[in-house]
C-alpha cells in the first residue's frame, strides 16, 4: 500500500480522466495510453500493490527516461536501484551537431503500435522506447570516435615519414661535387735573391730553364730604382746590382721556368734565389764571436708584411728579443738582423720564421770568424720549408776541419733520430754512429767530423736522418776558415735547374744525386745537362738511380746552368762547388705550372656532426 505522504499517490485525488490520474504531457508521445484499458479497472493480472511498486513515469533525476527520448544522452550509465556504476568514464569527443539523428530517423527504428498494449502499460512502452534510442546514440558516438582515431594515425604517419627523410638527408652527409683541378702555366713568378756576401766579387744571374724568353724586372735595395733584363731560354744573363737584396719578377713569357742565383768568388759563396715562403727553418745559426748569422727578411710587394720569429737551443724554446717579435716589413724593403747584436750568446741556436701577413723572402748569411786574425768567411744558408721524419742532406765538401749536424724538434715530445750514410751503392749505418735524442721544442747537435772523415766514409756523399717525429736538419762544414752549409733537400720528380758561378774562382763542380731511400721506391734514369752562359749544351750524362742507389757526376768548370731531368724516379740532388772555398747549391722544384681547384655550384659545405 502507498504511504499517505507519497507524492506520487493520486488515488484520492479527483480523476481528470480515466488513465490513473496522469496528465497527457506525462504520457509516451508515441504510445496510445487508452488502448486496451479502462479508467476504472487496472490492467488484468496486476494488483494495486504491484502497480504502486513500479517506478513512476515522471520526468526527473530519479529515472532520466524522458531525457533519452528527447535526443540527449543520459548523464550516467549506472543503475540507481542496484548502486552499480562504472568505475571510470570514457572521455569521448562530443559529436558534431549534424551527427545526431533527427526525430524522423529515431521514429524509423521504433516498432509499430500494437492494437493492444502488452502487460506493463505505459511504463513498459517508455522503457522500450528508451532502450531502442540509446544504442542508436552510442553507435553515432563510436563512429565519430573511430573517424578521429584514423585522422590521428594519418597525421602520425606523415610526421614519421618527414623525420626519416630528415635523418637520411642530414647536411653533414651531403657529398660535394668532385671536380678535377685545372693545371696551367703560371702567368707571373717572383724570386728573392739575398744580399751580397761580405767579401768577394758579386754576381747575380737570371735565366729561363723552359722555352720562354722575355723581360724580367729587378727591384729591391740591390736594384736601386729598378731595372730590367732580357732573359732567353737556356741563356744565363748577368745583372749589375748593388750589395742589397734583389727581387726578380717575371711575366707570362718567362714565369714558367724562371731561375735566378747570386754568388761571389774569391772567396766562393753561392745560392739559388728563393720564392716567398710561409715558413722557413734554419737549424744551427750563430750569435757569438766566432759563429755569427745575419737574418734577411725581404718584402717583394708594395703592401706591408709581418713575420714572427722563434728561437731554440739545447734546452728548448728561447725567449725572443723584442726586436724579433712580430717584425713589420714595409713594402719593397728588406730588414736585416745581425744575431750577434740582437741576442748575443755562446753556442748555436735554431731559428724559425713564420709569415703571418703578406709575403716575405727569407735568407740567412752564415759567418765564420777567426779571433786571431778577425778574418771572416761568409756563405748562404737556405732554409728548410717544413719538418719531416726523413731528411736527406745531399752534398758536402770532401774535406773539412769541423762538421756539425743540428737537428731541431718542432714537437712537444722528445724525438729519437737515427743517422745513416748515403753512398753510391747503398745506405748504411756507420759503426759508432751517435744516438740522437732531441728535446721537445729544442735542438740537438752532433759532431760528425770523424764520422765523415776520409778514413771512415770516403765514398759517402750525404747523410740521412730518420726520426720518430718531424724534424729539420742542417750540417755546417768549416774548412780553412771557409764555411759551407748543407740543408735538407726537397724531392724532385720533374725537370729543374740551378745557375752556378763560372770563372777563375770556381774549380770543380759535381752534381750529387740520391735515389729514393724507401724500399718501395722505383728506379729510373736521371739526365744531367750542363750548359754555358750562352745556352750551349755541354757534355750531358745519364745515370741510373733507385732505392738506396745514388750517383756523383762531375761537370765542366764553364757550366753556368745545370739542368736535371728525372725520368720515372724521384730524387734529391745538389751541386757542390769547390775552388777558393766551398759552396753547396741544392736543386729545388721549378714552378712550371699552377693548379687551380675546380669550383662549381653544389650543395652546402658539410657540417660537423
Amino acid at each position: 500500500m502507498s504511504h499517505s505522504r507519497d507524492p506520487y499517490d493520486r488515488s484520492h485525488d479527483p480523476q481528470a480522466d480515466d488513465v490513473y490520474g496522469q496528465e497527457p504531457w506525462m504520457l509516451d508521445p508515441y504510445a496510445d495510453p487508452y488502448a486496451g484499458q479502462t479508467a476504472q479497472n487496472p490492467p488484468e493480472g496486476y494488483t494495486p500493490e504491484q502497480l504502486y511498486a513500479q517506478e513512476p513515469y515522471v520526468p526527473g533525476p530519479e529515472t532520466g527516461q524522458m531525457l533519452a527520448q528527447t535526443g540527449y544522452p543520459p548523464p550516467y550509465e549506472g543503475d540507481y536501484r542496484t548502486g552499480e556504476f562504472p568505475t571510470s568514464y570514457e572521455l569521448e569527443p562530443e559529436p558534431e551537431f549534424e551527427a545526431w539523428p533527427t526525430p524522423d530517423e529515431m521514429r524509423m527504428g521504433e516498432p509499430e503500435a500494437e492494437p493492444e498494449r502488452a502487460k506493463g502499460g505505459r511504463m513498459a512502452a517508455a522503457a522500450a522506447a528508451a532502450a531502442a534510442a540509446r544504442p542508436r546514440l552510442r553507435r553515432v558516438r563510436k563512429q565519430r570516435s573511430r573517424r578521429l582515431d584514423n585522422t590521428a594515425l594519418v597525421a602520425l604517419g606523415l610526421i614519421a615519414v618527414m623525420a626519416v627523410a630528415l635523418l637520411l638527408n642530414r647536411p653533414h652527409q651531403w657529398e660535394q661535387p668532385k671536380l678535377a683541378a685545372d693545371s696551367s702555366a703560371p702567368t707571373a713568378a717572383t724570386v728573392v735573391c739575398p744580399g751580397k756576401a761580405k767579401k768577394g766579387t758579386d754576381q747575380l744571374t737570371v735565366t729561363n730553364a723552359a722555352d720562354g724568353s722575355g723581360e724580367v724586372t729587378l727591384s729591391g735595395p740591390g736594384a736601386g730604382k729598378g731595372t730590367q733584363a732580357t732573359v732567353g731560354s737556356g741563356k744565363v744573363t748577368g745583372a749589375s746590382v748593388k750589395p742589397g737584396s734583389v727581387v726578380v719578377k717575371a711575366g707570362k713569357e718567362v714565369a714558367p721556368g724562371l731561375v735566378a742565383g747570386r754568388s761571389t768568388t774569391k772567396p766562393l759563396a753561392a745560392t739559388g734565389c728563393v720564392a716567398p715562403q710561409a715558413e722557413a727553418w734554419f737549424p744551427g745559426v750563430g750569435a757569438g764571436a766566432t759563429h755569427d748569422s745575419v737574418l734577411e727578411l725581404t718584402n717583394p710587394n708594395s703592401g706591408a708584411a709581418t713575420v714572427d720569429i722563434s728561437l731554440y737551443d739545447d734546452k728548448g724554446a728561447v725567449a725572443v728579443p723584442e726586436d724579433l717579435r712580430g717584425v713589420a716589413i714595409p713594402g719593397n724593403t728588406t730588414r736585416t738582423f745581425d744575431l750577434l747584436h740582437v741576442i748575443p750568446r755562446k753556442g748555436e741556436l735554431s731559428l724559425k720564421t713564420t709569415v703571418v701577413r703578406g709575403q716575405a723572402g727569407v735568407m740567412v748569411r752564415d759567418r765564420a770568424i777567426a779571433l786571431e786574425t778577425e778574418a771572416t768567411s761568409e756563405d748562404y744558408f737556405p732554409g728548410q720549408s717544413a719538418p719531416a721524419e726523413t731528411n736527406l742532406l745531399v752534398g758536402y765538401p770532401n774535406s773539412a776541419s769541423s762538421r756539425t749536424l743540428t737537428v731541431v724538434n718542432a714537437g712537444d715530445t722528445q724525438v729519437s733520430a737515427e743517422l745513416r750514410l748515403l753512398t753510391p751503392k747503398n745506405v748504411l749505418t756507420p759503426e759508432g754512429a751517435p744516438e740522437i735524442k732531441v728535446p721537445p721544442n729544442g735542438q740537438a747537435q752532433v759532431d760528425l767530423t770523424k764520422l765523415l772523415g776520409k778514413n771512415s766514409a770516403d765514398d759517402a756523399y750525404g747523410v740521412e736522418i730518420v726520426a720518430t717525429g718531424p724534424v729539420t736538419t742542417a750540417m755546417r762544414s768549416v774548412a780553412g776558415g771557409d764555411v759551407a752549409i748543407t740543408t735538407a733537400t726537397e724531392t724532385i720528380s720533374k725537370p729543374t735547374a740551378v745557375v752556378v758561378p763560372a770563372g777563375p774562382g770556381v774549380g770543380k763542380k759535381r752534381v750529387v744525386i740520391s735515389g729514393p731511400v724507401a724500399k718501395t721506391g722505383s728506379s729510373g734514369t736521371v739526365k744531367v745537362v750542363p750548359m754555358n752562359a750562352k745556352g750551349k749544351a755541354l757534355k750531358a750524362k745519364s745515370v741510373k738511380v733507385g732505392p738506396g742507389l745514388g750517383a756523383e757526376i762531375e761537370v765542366p768548370a764553364e757550366a753556368a746552368l745545370i739542368q736535371l731531368v728525372p725520368e720515372g724516379v724521384q730524387v734529391n740532388a745538389a751541386v757542390v762547388l769547390s775552388g777558393d772555398g766551398d759552396a753547396v747549391v741544392p736543386f729545388r722544384p721549378l714552378r712550371s705550372e699552377v693548379r687551380t681547384a675546380g669550383v662549381a655550384p653544389g650543395l652546402p659545405l658539410p657540417l660537423k656532426p
